[in-house]
């Protein structure tokens, strides 16, 4: 560094744990920072220095030898119990997922920045362990030789995907992000499926999806068979002509009707709506949409005679 004030911004993990005093004394800002390591004895560092959209801010010991991972981080039981010294510390951002019982933690510190899954029986020893947890921590039941399916990001699947076919009962699906399944799910051979984000499931299904579900975040039941739409999209008279009959619209994002479209041609063409972010058309459309959206998590906006917001 020179000697001009420094600012660090955008950047998704920034760790200043082994910065010295020197540099520390330059730093001016930190903005657009999701995860920021600082070393726990360097607390003047966060009252002078302005941060500015730092999502996590995870202090961490100067003289520890600290471990990080991101994204979903596996590990046994004995591993967590024996790190390998006395001195260590583990920062997992993302999540934690433990695969056989939990009897003790050796580590310094555990932080994770995200959910914890571990099986059952494992509280007392993680309830001790577990130094700092943002997300929330559950067990499954532990099976000799299960195996542990994580899908995360943006991701469809279909309703196949869960009968776990050529897996066995005792599996385990994890999903994260933003997760569609696509079709009707008869029937759910994994264990349980833990999920956090948003994730999207036929209505259909629900009977057999619901009881296996442990997690959290958005969980919306959409109707019928929709056609999916993710990301933007603008919808003019032409989409409606072409559909040949009533059909369930899905659709995750930001999305407008053009003003070509006539209130009779969606009625006539869409039998549901399922919004999961905000939809603009003009007036009297929006009316309509109203009525076919049977789940909304967004707006319903009205737009002027081009269709804009």
């Amino acid at each position: 560094m020179n000697d001009q004030p420094t600012v660090i911004e955008n950047v998704a993990f920034l760790d200043l744990s082994q910065a010295t005093p020197e540099n520390l004394a330059r730093l001016e800002e930190i903005r657009g920072v999701a995860t920021l390591v600082v070393p726990a004895d360097g607390g003047e560092l966060l009252t002078r220095v302005r941060l500015v959209d730092v999502a996590h801010v995870i202090p961490v010991p100067r003289d520890a030898h600290v471990r990080f991972h991101t994204g979903m981080f596996t590990l046994s039981g004995e591993a967590l119990a024996d790190p390998g010294g006395d001195n260590e510390v583990l920062v997992v951002i993302g999540g934690l997922v433990v695969t056989t019982p939990v009897e003790r933690v050796g580590y310094r510190e555990v932080v994770v920045i995200g959910a914890v899954l571990a099986p059952r029986g494992s509280e007392t020893a993680l309830g001790i362990g577990l130094t700092r947890v943002t997300g929330a921590v559950n067990y499954y039941t532990y099976v000799q030789g299960q195996r542990f399916q994580p899908l995360s990001g943006e991701i469809r699947i279909s309703g196949e995907t869960l009968a776990n076919h050529g897996g066995n009962a005792g599996d385990v699906l994890m999903l994260a992000g933003d997760v569609i399944i696509t079709s009707l799910a008869p029937r759910v051979g994994f264990q349980e499926v833990f999920w956090g984000g948003r994730l999207l499931a036929p209505r259909s299904s629900e009977g057999v999806l619901a009881p296996r579900l442990v997690g959290g975040g958005e969980l919306i039941w959409y109707g019928g068979e929709p056609r999916f739409f993710k990301g933007q999209e603008t919808f003019g008279r032409g989409f409606f002509d072409a559909l040949d009959g009533p059909v369930a619209l899905a659709l995750v994002g930001d999305f407008r009707i053009e003003s070509d479209v006539p209130a009779e041609l969606l009625r006539a063409k869409v039998s549901e709506v399922t919004l999961v972010g905000n939809l603009s058309a003009r007036k009297e459309l929006v009316s309509a949409l109203q009525v076919l959206t049977t789940e909304k998590y967004g707006n319903l906006v009205v737009s002027d005679g081009h269709g804009d917001a």
